[in-house]
């Protein structure tokens, strides 16, 4: 009886040696991919929090003394080479975004509104079609579901292209 426990329990070992080794070449394979094709929405890349001394943060909160900046970030998106600025904001228990356009003469244009997610809200920019205007993905949770939508700038309204999950997070 002891050679065939040893048998059985040498057996079992190899099995999971060869499982654990198949695992983590698996893992390594995916992580290689990973890295080598980013896809539009792979990746930790999120736009960054803007400085509080940012000029089209500025405005607006000057401009809207009661709505409260949750996030804002600033990118070229509509390819005239100056840098406009998203804004995510509450009001009155809701949460909106809004992009400040910079115009030629240092004014901004400001789009209409439409809903944000309500929390963990994150901006990404990227140019997904290689056309001149730059699409940007806003991602976010509310009570647990979460959502994301890419838009871009269309005749200065914030145009929703796809997403998913997007209306259970606003």
């Amino acid at each position: 009886m002891n050679k065939k426990f040893l048998k059985n329990t040498l057996f079992i070992t190899i099995v999971l040696l060869i499982a654990f080794a198949s695992r983590q070449f698996i893992i390594g394979i995916e992580k290689t991919v990973n890295k080598e094709d980013k896809g539009w929405m792979e990746g930790k890349d999120y736009a960054p929090m803007v400085a509080d001394d940012n000029p089209a943060l500025q405005f607006f909160r000057e401009k809207f003394p009661e709505r409260e900046v949750v996030l804002a970030c600033e990118e070229d998106i509509t390819d005239d080479q100056l840098q406009d600025l998203l804004v995510i904001y509450r009001e009155n228990e809701h949460t909106r975004l809004v992009v400040l356009i910079a115009q030629d003469d240092g004014d901004w244009y400001i789009s209409p509104e439409i809903p944000a997610p309500v929390e963990n809200q994150k901006i990404r920019f990227k140019n997904i079609d290689k056309e001149a205007e730059m699409e940007f993905i806003i991602s976010g949770e509310k009570e647990g579901a979460v959502g994301y939508a890419v838009f871009r700038m269309i005749d200065g309204e914030i145009k929703d292209l796809f997403g998913e999950g997007m209306e259970d997070c606003c």
